[in-house]
């Protein structure tokens, strides 16, 4: 298993960074869905950063193979 790194920059329409922005990293799961009788996806919460002044965040992940999403809050709107 390889490690890997998440790294991004997040900006308002107008291209200015958003500090301190909250960005949750999940790592994406199959589960199936009794309701509907197929597979679906479900993240599990793997953890959480802030931007820094220039909007940029970075999270070390454990294995390179599997899909992770990405979730962010700022609420500081521009």
């Amino acid at each position: 298993m390889a490690r890997g790194m998440i790294r991004g920059m997040v900006r308002y329409k107008n291209r200015v960074p958003v500090s301190g922005a909250i960005i949750i990293l999940e790592r994406m799961v199959k589960v199936f869905n009794e309701e509907l009788k197929e597979e679906d996806w479900e993240g599990v919460y793997l953890g959480y950063a802030e931007t820094n002044m220039h909007g940029e965040f970075c999270f070390s992940v454990p294995d390179n193979t599997v899909t992770y999403r990405v979730k962010v809050f700022d609420n500081h709107h521009e």
